[in-house]
């Protein structure tokens, strides 16, 4: 007979953590893969993008953490 394993619930608390960790690490580890591709001008343009795109994520990350904390 085989060992069913039981699925563990994740709660929200545990769902936002992983999704705001990859959200926010996602684009970092994008930019580290272009560095070890040759430099060009699309590539600096797509570092430059992501790099806005993460500081925006975490400037709301920031607002939403700080929101939740002093209500």
């Amino acid at each position: 007979m085989k060992n069913k394993k039981e699925k563990k619930q994740i709660n929200e608390k545990e769902r936002k953590t992983v999704l705001t960790f990859f959200i926010l690490l996602f684009p970092s580890m994008i930019i580290t893969g272009l560095t070890t591709i040759p430099n060009s001008l699309s590539n600096t343009f797509l570092a430059t993008a992501l790099f806005f795109y993460q500081a925006t994520l975490l400037r709301n990350f920031i607002d939403d953490h700080y929101k939740l904390i002093l209500e």
